[in-house]
């Protein structure tokens, strides 16, 4: 679900261009995409206090305290968020984007039904959301009765219709795809992720790591050498990469490929130099 909510995050962020009026002021523009870097970065804390500071400036500014509503979801401060996201629903019942993340931190709950709720009343708005359709069918698979699964099944098929060129609503479905064990799908849904924005370092690391669990290796160290060449601070990929390189050199050495063996251990040291990542092989 942690993931669920930073795939929903990620979109939503694309979303600045539409705060309110009040939000041209310099200042608040300066804090939101100052706590936009700073949540690219991974650092939510720091991204919380431009977001405090922002709505500090411009305590009506809607968009504002949806962002920091977001955050604190993302930090696990649930309880926080959530009535923050009902404030902001009393005053605006038909926000699509305050009913979506309410629905995201009541199914972090584990209050399935009430999320459920709030993806249907989007689709009332919103026939066509792609977002309220994953999350009618994650409320749906908590049920975990097969007439709920085949109505999740339902779902999930209307959210892939839906996605069109939604990189992390991609991502998000090869999230429930995997967690359904359906790696041909979740695969799928990361490879139309990566059509949309193939330099996203995140969704090559989540690819190469559906390859490896599909027996493809050479496509997982290439999508990881791709995800290291975008973003060398890339510290899963480096370790999913690491680990497996480690995996290969001694079945090389043992099948008698010393040339190929040593080729491995000559790229595990330039991705490791200080061999701090996985074991030295010996």
């Amino acid at each position: 679900m942690k993931r669920l909510l930073s795939c929903v995050l990620a979109a939503l962020a694309l979303l600045l261009a539409q705060t309110s009026a009040r939000a041209s002021d310099q200042s608040v523009l300066d804090d939101l995409f100052t706590a936009q870097e700073w949540q690219a970065k991974g650092n939510l804390a720091a991204a919380r206090r431009s977001l405090e500071q922002a709505l500090h400036t411009d305590p009506a500014n809607v968009f504002t305290a949806l962002r920091l509503a977001q955050i604190d979801a993302l930090l696990g401060d649930l309880d926080h968020a959530l009535p923050q996201l009902e404030s902001l629903l009393r005053q605006d019942p038909g926000n699509m984007l305050a009913l979506r993340w309410k629905g995201h931190v009541l199914l972090a709950k584990g209050q399935a039904d009430q999320a459920k709720d709030c993806y249907s009343r989007i689709l009332t708005l919103d026939p066509d959301n792609g977002w309220a359709w994953l999350g009618i069918a994650a409320s749906l698979l908590d049920q975990g009765t097969p007439e709920a699964d085949r109505e999740a099944a339902a779902a999930l098929g209307k959210a892939q219709a839906n996605a069109g060129e939604d990189a992390d609503l991609r991502v998000a479905l090869s999230d429930i795809f995997a967690r359904l064990r359906l790696l041909a799908n979740a695969r799928l849904e990361l490879e139309r992720a990566l059509n949309c924005n193939p330099r996203s370092a995140n969704t090559l690391t989540l690819a190469g790591e559906a390859y490896l669990r599909l027996g493809l290796e050479g496509l997982a160290l290439d999508s990881w050498r791709q995800a290291l060449a975008l973003d060398p601070a890339a510290s899963r990929a480096r370790a999913d990469l690491l680990i497996l390189l480690g995996i290969q050199a001694p079945k090389a050495q043992n099948a008698g490929d010393a040339e190929l063996a040593a080729r491995l251990r000559r790229e595990m040291q330039t991705y490791d130099p200080g061999g701090g990542v996985v074991p030295a092989i010996h």
